[in-house]
């Protein structure tokens, strides 16, 4: 309600806003601080979340640094490289102090993950309710902003332009990367913060710095031009990229926090006969299957018995080639017509690629 009315013996003793008639320090607020439950303007089934500042709370700082050679060996032919590192400190991160400090479990056979839930709350299903680890029951989530966020970015970047017969010119950069942090969600929106951090257990342990959801290892650019013949140009583009990360998530609330999509995946180990036949079944099925990526083949042997690595998985190299050939016919003084043909993702895997057709009138 825009205005609350407060009734005592038919009569009316105050008004206002919720905020202000609990400034004033009457009925209203007598009443609500007694039973906060029994107001009008606040449902019963109403769960309030409380956002907040931390006391050690800092500005995020970006520390950069780079250094880079470049030679012309002929006059045609440049080449060089550069590094780069970046380091990310007193990064947003949110934590929700409202969560019982210790788990009331943990889970022998899943690398003694905690569940932080009492064992007497927990349905069959085996997904917990989040509302039966709060410290308090007489609010949600308190989400403190906190600095506790960082990332470690390193690339080194090899680079050459060769420039040849009359307007041709061509370019390849190589870039090697590694970037590392403790959460890849830098921001100061409370709720969204949380949802985005695959954990083992405790959501609130940032001291683990893997690899971050923006890394990859390399990139390879090459971009040219041929020379033109007739007023035709042809250029271009090619564009690949490897080693981007990706994490396997159990599937399941398995630490029964509020978050109920943060959980790693536990890989079984399906050479130990203590754990149940489908799950060995189901991941020797994948190992043996051909049109399973090595990827998650390669992820699954590495973690297997253990807690998966959050981004532990490794994506290969991938690639597209774009071409464009334009020509440009003056019509009369600074008034032109070009006509370009483009032609992205062409490549001889088969996977669609797109032709666009342009006319553009220049003046």
């Amino acid at each position: 309600a825009d205005r609350i009315l407060v009734l005592q013996a038919g009569r009316l003793v105050e008004s206002g806003t919720h905020a202000e008639l609990l400034a004033s320090a009457g009925l209203y607020a007598g009443l609500y601080r007694a039973n906060y439950a029994s107001i009008p303007s606040l449902a019963a089934f109403q769960l309030p979340t409380i956002n907040m500042t931390g006391a050690d709370a800092q500005v995020p700082i970006i520390y950069k640094a780079n250094l880079s050679y470049n030679r012309y060996l002929t006059d045609k032919l440049r080449a060089g490289i550069a590094g780069f590192m970046t380091l990310g400190r007193n990064n947003y991160a949110y934590v929700d102090r409202n969560m019982v400090a210790e788990p009331f479990f943990r889970l022998a056979n899943e690398g003694n993950r905690g569940v932080y839930v009492p064992l007497t709350t927990m349905p069959a299903s085996g997904a917990g309710d989040w509302l039966q680890g709060r410290i308090s029951q007489k609010v949600g989530r308190v989400l403190e902003l906190t600095s506790q966020g960082m990332v470690n970015q390193f690339a080194i970047v090899a680079d050459a332009t060769y420039q040849y017969f009359r307007d041709g010119e061509i370019s390849a950069s190589y870039t090697w990367n590694d970037t590392r942090d403790n959460t890849s969600y830098n921001g100061n929106v409370a709720n969204t913060a949380t949802l985005v951090l695959p954990v083992k257990d405790d959501p609130r342990n940032l001291s683990n710095l893997t690899y971050s959801d923006n890394h990859f290892r390399q990139k390879v650019v090459v971009f040219g031009t041929l020379p033109s013949f007739y007023g035709v140009t042809v250029g271009f583009r090619y564009s690949g990229i490897g080693g981007t990360r990706y994490t396997l998530i159990s599937g399941a609330n398995s630490n029964a926090d509020f978050v109920g999509t943060n959980d790693l995946a536990f890989v079984f180990d399906r050479n130990e006969e203590i754990v149940p036949a489908n799950i060995r079944t189901g991941l020797q099925a994948i190992i043996d299957n051909p049109n399973a990526s090595q990827s998650i083949k390669d992820y699954i042997d590495t973690y297997s018995g253990r807690i998966a690595e959050r981004n532990g998985g490794i994506n290969g190299f991938y690639g597209v080639f774009d071409i464009r050939a334009s020509k440009r016919f003056r019509l009369f003084k600074t008034h032109s017509l070009e006509l370009s043909v483009d032609a992205f993702n062409v490549n001889p895997s088969g996977d669609p690629f797109q032709i666009q057709i342009g006319v553009r009138y220049g003046f």
